[in-house]
């Protein structure tokens, strides 16, 4: 990991423990990465930026909430960057690539990670026991299809953080807009339900 990379991670609260467990599992992204189709190849040599950096802009839009749902993790970003930076977090990735899947699970058993469960099947067969405080989406659809999907999975009171390449300026159906705040790459914008469950 590059020093500017670990300083900004310092930056943000984050120790050097937990940096060096984002190394370690920047190091299987990029091991992966081939056999996966985790990252695009011209993103593997911009790892820490594009997808490490730019998921941990999420981190101050979590508002402390206990339960995070990550919609289409892929190779993890955000869902897994989130569950490192915050250990005390109960995190769930659900990813419909069997492929990914795997990889996410391998990351789990390699870095011995206790409060994250993988989810090997389409998010709209996912039955929870419990709904979420926080869920993220990260590339997956359209904002319209992304709120669609998020909406059923949120509790009263919870939030959907949704990364878009343009800022978004007006509410999803039956949301209200909290915020929309620069990533790296992009925005993301939380949204509340008008009317929660």
């Amino acid at each position: 990991m590059r020093a500017r990379t670990q300083e900004k991670l310092l930056s943000l609260g984050l120790s050097h423990a937990q940096c060096d467990v984002l190394d370690d599992y920047l190091s299987l992204v990029r091991r992966w990465n081939e056999a996966c189709g985790l990252v695009s190849r011209r993103d593997v040599g911009r790892l820490e930026e594009r997808h490490l950096l730019d998921s941990m802009s999420f981190l101050s839009m979590l508002d402390g909430r206990p339960r995070l749902l990550d919609i289409g993790s892929g190779g993890g970003f955000p869902g897994m960057v989130l569950a490192l930076g915050c250990p005390e977090m109960d995190v769930v990735l659900v990813e419909r690539s069997q492929k990914k899947a795997r990889f996410l699970q391998q990351v789990v058993y390699e870095l011995g990670i206790a409060r994250v469960e993988v989810v090997a099947q389409d998010i709209r067969s996912y039955e929870p026991e419990n709904l979420f405080g926080t869920v993220t989406a990260r590339a997956v659809t359209n904002p319209i299809n992304a709120w669609s999907l998020a909406r059923p999975f949120l509790n009263r009171g919870g939030r959907f953080l949704l990364q878009t390449s343009k800022p978004i300026s007006n509410p999803l159906d039956d949301s209200e807009l909290c915020e929309t705040r620069p990533g790296i790459v992009g925005w993301i914008s939380a949204f509340e339900p008008k009317n929660p469950a």
